[in-house]
C-alpha cells in the first residue's frame, strides 16, 4: 500500500510550508514552532523504519483478498496503532497552520471614501435595504394609477388590430385589377411595443404591424447592401426584375411574361410593367412610392369592408408607414402603422419602410428590421422570469416619463428604442430571477444605469447584430451573429450637439424617476 509514502509527503509539506500566520512572528513562538519541526522530523522517520520493518507491498499477480495485509498486533491481540495517532495529529497540526490568518484590520471610516465613483447621478442605485421595501410599494401604486390603467386590455386590443388588418389586406388584394401586375401582399405580424407587452397606449402612440411583401408572378426582389467584410449594413436596396414566364403564359394564360412581350404589345387595360414604372425608381423599389400606393389601395378598399366594422377609418399623411386611425363609436380611438416589408432570402430579417424610431429613410434605401426577432426574445424572456416579471412594468415606466418630458416631439435623439436595447441587454445578462415583482426599483434604476453608461461612452451595442451571445432560439443569420457590433449612438459621437441633447433628455426622464422613488422620505 502506498501509506507510507503518503504520510512521508504530508510530513514533508506539513514541515516545509510557508508560515501563513504573520510575516512577523515573536522569538517564544518561534522557538516553539522549531522545536515541534524537530519531534516532528523525529516522528517522520520512526514511521518511516515501521513502514520499511513491515514490508507493505503488493503484487499485481495477487488476488484482492491477497491485497488485504495481515496485521500482527491482531494476531497476538496487542494494538500497535500509535502512528495512526501521530498522523492525525500531523494533519491537524497542518490544517491549524492552513487555517490561522492573520485578522484583516477593517476601518468603517474609510470604506465610503474608497468607493467613490463617476455616478454621481445615481446615488439611488445602490439602495439601503430597508427603502427597498418604500420604494416598491412607490412604484406600485404609481404604476397602477398612471400605466396599467391604459394597458389592461392591451392583448385584446392587438388581437382586435390583427384581425382588422388581415382582413383589410384581404379587402385590398380583391381591389387589385390583376394580380401578376402588382405586389402580393401576406397577413401581418404584430410588432413593436403593444406585441412585445410594454405599449403605453398614449394617444400619439400606434400599434405596429409588418405586412410582408411578395414580388407578383414575373418579377423577383433582389435585395442589395453595401455589407463590407464583418460590417453588416443597416440598409439596403431592392432591385426588381422581371423573369420569363412564357411557359406558363402558354400553357396557364393568366400571366403574361413581361420580360418577351414589347411594351408596345402590351395593352393598357393590362398595365403591363406597372410595378416598374409606379413602384419603382431606376429599378429599384421606392420607399414613398410603394406606402403611397399602398395608400390609396387600403382607401379603395375599405368601403367594401366597412359594414363590418363599426368604426371610421382615417388615413394619416405619412411617407413610411401606411398610418390608420380607428375611431369607434365608444368614442375611443387608437392608430395603427402598417409597414411594408420584403423579407431577406429564407431569415426573418426584412428590408422594411420604417422598421423603428431611428432613422427616417426616403428614397430607394429601406431599412433593415429585426422586429421579429425582438418579438421572439420578448416571448423567450417571458418564459424564463418569474410570474409578474418586472421588466416590462420598469420600460413602460421610463417611457411614460420620455413622453412626459418637456423634449416630447421635438425631434428627440433619444428614442425608445434605445431605452428597449438597454433592458434587452440587461435581461440576457441578468439572472432571470432578478427580475421578480419585488425588484421593480432596483431594476428600474439598473436600466437607467446602463442607460447612463452608454452615453457617457457614447457607445450603445446593437442588441441583435454582432450578439455571439444571443440564444440559439431567436432565428438570426450567422453572418450577422458573428459580424462586426453597431454602435446605435455614433451618430451622438459625430455630433457634439446631439450629445448634449441627448443627455439633456436623459435628465428629463432621470429626474421624475428619483423623485418618485425619494418622494416618501420627505
Amino acid at each position: 500500500m502506498a501509506l507510507g509514502p503518503l504520510i512521508f509527503l504530508a510530513v514533508l509539506a506539513l514541515v516545509h510550508h510557508p508560515l501563513m500566520v504573520s510575516d512577523h512572528t515573536d522569538l517564544a513562538t518561534l522557538d516553539r514552532l522549531q522545536e515541534h519541526e524537530k519531534l516532528m522530523k523525529t516522528e517522520m522517520g520512526r514511521l518511516q523504519t515501521e513502514f520499511d520493518q513491515k514490508g507493505w507491498s503488493w503484487d499485481p499477480r495477487q488476488s484482492r483478498e491477497d491485497w488485504v495485509t495481515t496485521d500482527p498486533a491482531a494476531e497476538d491481540g496487542t494494538w500497535d496503532g500509535w502512528h495512526y495517532v501521530g498522523l492525525v495529529i500531523l494533519i491537524l497540526f497542518g490544517c491549524c497552520r492552513h487555517t490561522i490568518e492573520k485578522e484583516p484590520s477593517y476601518d468603517s471610516s474609510t470604506d465610503s471614501s474608497s468607493t467613490t465613483t463617476n455616478e454621481e447621478d445615481y446615488d439611488d442605485t445602490d439602495m439601503e435595504p430597508e427603502y427597498d421595501e418604500s420604494k416598491q410599494k412607490m412604484l406600485e401604486t404609481f404604476y397602477d394609477q398612471h400605466v396599467d390603467l391604459e394597458t389592461s386590455d392591451l392583448t385584446s386590443m392587438c388581437d382586435f388590430v390583427e384581425t382588422f388588418v388581415n382582413d383589410l389586406l384581404e379587402a385590398c388584394r380583391g381591389a387589385l385589377p390583376y394580380q401578376n401586375t402588382l405586389p402580393v401582399l401576406e397577413n401581418c405580424i404584430g410588432v413593436d411595443s403593444a406585441f412585445e407587452g410594454w405599449h403605453t397606449q398614449k394617444p400619439s402612440k400606434a400599434f405596429r404591424v409588418l405586412v410582408p411583401v411578395l414580388p407578383p408572378k414575373g418579377h423577383s426582389f433582389h435585395i442589395e447592401t453595401s455589407e463590407s467584410e464583418g460590417a453588416p449594413s443597416t440598409h439596403g436596396h431592392i432591385l426588381v426584375e422581371t423573369e420569363c414566364v412564357c411557359k406558363r403564359e402558354r400553357l396557364l394564360g393568366d400571366v403574361v411574361c413581361f420580360l418577351h412581350h414589347p411594351e408596345q404589345e402590351l395593352s393598357s387595360d393590362k398595365q403591363g410593367i406597372f410595378l416598374i414604372h409606379v413602384l419603382c425608381t431606376s429599378f429599384h423599389l421606392d420607399v414613398e412610392k410603394t406606402i403611397h400606393w399602398f395608400q390609396g389601395l387600403v382607401g379603395k378598399a375599405w368601403p367594401s369592408m366597412q359594414p363590418k366594422y363599426n368604426l371610421d377609418l382615417v388615413l394619416q399623411p405619412s411617407n413610411s408607414t401606411c398610418r390608420l386611425n380607428l375611431a369607434f363609436r365608444s368614442g375611443r380611438s387608437i392608430s395603427v402603422d402598417i409597414i411594408l416589408g420584403v423579407q431577406q432570402g429564407d431569415s426573418l430579417v426584412f428590408l422594411a419602410t420604417q422598421p423603428a424610431e431611428m432613422d427616417r429613410l426616403t428614397g430607394t434605401v429601406w431599412q433593415k428590421s429585426f422586429a421579429v426577432q425582438e418579438l421572439l426574445f420578448f416571448k423567450w424572456v417571458s418564459q424564463r422570469v418569474p410570474e409578474e416579471s418586472c421588466h416590462l412594468k420598469c420600460l413602460q415606466i421610463i417611457i411614460y416619463f420620455k413622453e412626459s418630458s418637456p423634449s416630447e416631439g421635438k425631434n428627440m435623439v433619444l428614442t425608445n428604442y434605445h431605452y428597449k436595447t438597454c433592458l434587452m441587454h440587461l435581461l440576457l445578462f441578468q439572472p432571470p430571477l432578478d427580475w421578480g415583482p419585488e425588484s421593480s426599483a432596483r431594476r428600474l434604476q439598473d436600466i437607467l444605469l446602463y442607460m447612463h453608461t452608454a452615453l457617457q461612452e457614447i457607445y450603445l451595442q446593437h442588441f441583435l447584430i454582432g450578439n455571439i451571445s444571443l440564444p440559439i432560439q431567436i432565428p438570426m443569420p450567422k453572418a450577422l451573429r458573428s459580424a462586426t457590433p453597431v454602435n446605435l449612438f455614433r451618430h451622438l459621437a459625430e455630433d457634439p450637439n446631439l450629445h448634449a441633447k441627448a443627455m439633456k433628455e436623459f435628465a428629463e426622464v432621470v429626474q421624475p424617476v428619483r423623485a418618485l422613488l425619494t418622494g416618501y422620505r420627505q
